[in-house]
């Protein structure tokens, strides 16, 4: 058994040397979405404004110092793009404000001229410290099963792209479409 182990080991050692480029690791990791632009559309844009009068797409400097030291600061946790219900429309998740308080807002079937919006106002922004400074990003969720154990044991397979909220480090929800409705999984 112990010789067996070895000859194993020992078949496996070439393949270590073998340096691992950012072109042989890209091609390991799927790409789910396309890159998101530097900003949101136009048309969308004019929709909040008409919208969400007083509201205002949330800005990198409306997250913590906290939040800042987890994540590089090219990384954009204000809003995520993707294709959640599979219509070939992009579908956007975007953090409003409107003084201290904030919502997250997902936007279907982003044509130039039509939206459909979903409101999700029930997270909690307010941070350790009291201030009115968000700690929690929006992100793409590529398609995977996502097992948890708290607040108990539960799983989803998620067929498709979803936006996943990352309180820190940690992923909390996953808005995700299914059975012609907008779901949310907890997962804290």
């Amino acid at each position: 058994m112990v010789r067996f182990f070895w000859i194993i080991l020992i078949s496996l050692i070439p393949a270590c040397k073998q340096p691992i480029t950012q072109n042989s690791l890209a091609a390991t990791i799927p790409n789910y979405t396309t890159p998101a632009p530097a900003h949101l559309p136009q048309p969308l844009t004019d929709y909040f404004k008409s919208t969400f009068p007083q509201w205002r797409v949330v800005e990198k400097s409306d997250f913590s110092t906290t939040w800042w030291s987890f994540y590089d600061s090219s990384y954009n946790p204000c809003w995520a793009r993707t294709d959640i219900n599979d219509d070939q429309l992009a579908d956007y998740a975007v953090w409003l404000k409107n003084n201290a308080q904030y919502k997250l807002v997902i936007c279907m079937g982003a044509t130039t001229n039509s939206f459909t919006h979903y409101i999700i106002d029930d997270i909690h922004t307010t941070n350790n410290n009291g201030e009115h400074q968000l700690e929690t990003g929006v992100a793409v969720a590529p398609p995977a099963q996502i097992d948890v154990v708290l607040p108990h044991i539960q799983s989803l397979v998620l067929q498709s792209n979803g936006f996943v909220l990352m309180e820190l480090e940690i992923r909390t929800r996953i808005y995700y479409w299914q059975n012609d409705s907008l779901q949310t999984f907890y997962m804290k």
